[in-house]
């Protein structure tokens, strides 16, 4: 299998060609024409041959609040005109990964399964012991299938007995978590956008020691942020590459797992002293709805977060609800603590996906839904119900914010229903900015365009390909990881037990049980160690 740097090529080329929104939640937006228009895939066959209807079963994780509801007005229009019905099951996001596993020891697997893929031990151990379908024969078939996604992507994913099985989620691989901020808050008490972090922390301790809502209690949350993977831009001013390999500080022609990188380290035990100061939010690690920081944010209780940038508009648009002066800033990346100039963590360019089980009773009923989302249906994919999820406007679609549509129509309702966007589709400007003039904050998209490029400007990306497996890992490292690292991570922010000195502890036994060994094999066997480079 080519190397994942030079089978990303024929990718880096499309992404600089095409344009659009590429978020895993995908800001809500769904899409259709007016309610009833559109081509059903029974409608598009063959004259005389009425296909039965569609019916599979689906589980996938939501990344916004779990409050779908079945039977909707939203999903009973997606059915009527896609002629499907889906039997949906979801998880947040946040604890997926554990409660599939239960589910896959249970053997009782759904129609079409979302998971992590081949690039995970775990998935490509399920696809050599075959509980996923074979897929080629249906992507000749449904050719709109195939080609949303890269040829390139398509070869990473292929599995060592020449089948493809895995259908990838794709994103665009500059996803930015900037540093908002009540820019009328810190206007108020006369702080200046920081430049570093030191100036972060120095602003958190004046917003903690003030009352910037006028409320009379003292009680704003200086930072508020829903993970450890919000911080992923915030930890490149220490050169961390959150949840990556990077080269090794003492010998660059290797690479480390960011769990052996002092600096990395070094980043949590900063995160742990704004913990320990009341400067981040007492329930971080500790609330287990994913949405508690936003939440915090938009209701105006929390002065700065952690967030993905395109989030903006519903910030905006929430906090002017309750506050009409209320003013959203972005800051530029922050310098680190050595000087070291921070930009964004770029990623993989597939965020999971989703497999067909073996046992599926109507897999071409499957790649006959995902074609008509492609073709014939593609307008009610990315756009709704005309009136519902999106207006006309001088000939354009544009699409509704989400606080502003009925319960049946927002994005909670929509997400879970989800399943392929084209590569064509995950960084669109136009698009972008027509949503920021349909919400009223169209005033505000070349700056927020700004932000994303400055960025954009130095990427720290994972140094490892994920593509050249080690069998070292793909024995040890789920176990070592429990055994050793994970109940250090885990508390290494929020607990006062936790230092620096006992992480290297729990790192050095790591070693010594075979982390050392993985690292070795890690680096023998992937011989480029080149930066990846996922857009130029």
């Amino acid at each position: 299998m080519k190397n994942r740097q030079m089978a990303l090529g024929a990718l880096a080329l499309l992404l600089l060609a095409t344009t659009a929104l590429g978020c895993s939640g995908n800001n809500g937006k769904a899409g259709t024409n007016k309610t009833g228009e559109g081509n059903t895939p029974a409608e598009s066959a063959e004259e005389g041959a009425k296909p039965e209807m569609i019916k599979f079963s689906y589980l996938r994780p939501t990344w916004g609040p779990a409050t779908y509801a079945k039977g909707g007005a939203y999903e009973k229009e997606l059915f009527k005109q896609a002629n499907a019905e889906i039997e949906v099951s979801i998880i947040p996001v946040i604890d997926f990964d554990a409660k599939i596993n239960t589910i896959l020891a249970g053997g009782d697997l759904p129609d079409v399964l979302w998971a992590n893929g081949p690039l995970m031990e775990r998935d490509r151990n399920l696809q050599e012991q075959g509980a996923f379908l074979p897929i080629e024969e249906y992507l000749d078939k449904y050719p709109a299938v195939k080609d949303a996604v890269p040829d390139g992507i398509w070869e990473q994913l292929r599995a060592a007995d020449g089948h493809l099985y895995f259908i990838p989620n794709l994103i665009y691989p500059i996803t930015p978590a900037p540093i908002m901020y009540r820019q009328d808050w810190f206007e108020k008490l006369g702080i200046a956008e920081p430049t570093t972090v030191d100036e972060l922390v120095a602003a958190l301790e004046v917003i903690k020691n003030s009352d910037p809502d006028g409320n009379g209690k003292n009680d704003t949350i200086p930072l508020t942020a829903g993970y450890e993977w919000s911080f992923k831009d915030l930890a490149t001013a220490w050169e961390v590459s959150m949840n990556g390999w990077t080269p090794d500080p003492s010998d660059e022609s290797r690479i480390i797992p960011s769990i052996a990188n002092e600096k990395n380290i070094d980043f949590f035990v900063w995160l742990q002293s704004l913990y320990g100061k009341g400067l981040l939010d007492p329930e971080f690690k500790l609330n287990k709805e994913p949405n508690f920081a936003e939440d915090k944010f938009n209701a105006g209780m929390a002065a700065v977060i952690a967030t993905p940038w395109v989030s903006y508009i519903e910030k905006v648009t929430k906090l002017q609800k309750l506050d009409p002066n209320a003013k959203v800033g972005i800051m530029s990346p922050l310098a680190g603590p050595d000087g070291t100039p921070g930009g964004t963590r770029s990623v993989f360019p597939v965020d999971r996906g989703f497999y067909i089980s073996a046992k599926a009773k109507d897999p071409d009923g499957i790649f006959r839904y995902l074609n008509w989302t492609l073709t014939e249906g593609s307008d009610f994919r990315r756009y709704g119900v005309e009136g519902k999820t999106y207006n006309v406007v001088d000939g354009k679609k544009v699409v509704i914010p989400n606080e502003q549509r009925e319960a049946d129509y927002k994005g909670e309702q929509i997400e879970p229903l989800r399943f392929l966007d084209p590569i064509s589709e995950k960084l669109d400007w136009d698009s972008l900015q027509l949503d920021y003039e349909g919400a009223g904050v169209g005033e505000s998209f070349e700056y927020v365009k700004g932000k994303f490029e400055e960025y954009a400007k130095i990427d720290y990306p994972d140094w490892r390909d994920y593509t050249i497996a080690s069998p070292a890992d793909a024995e040890l490292g789920a176990r070592l990881w429990n055994d050793y690292m994970q109940p250090v991570v885990d508390s290494a922010i929020i607990s006062k037990a936790a230092t620096k000195q006992s992480w290297l502890d729990a790192l050095q036994k790591w070693s010594e049980a075979g982390g050392q060994k993985i690292i070795d094999e890690v680096n023998e066997l992937q011989t480029n160690k080149n930066k990846p480079d996922y857009v130029n």
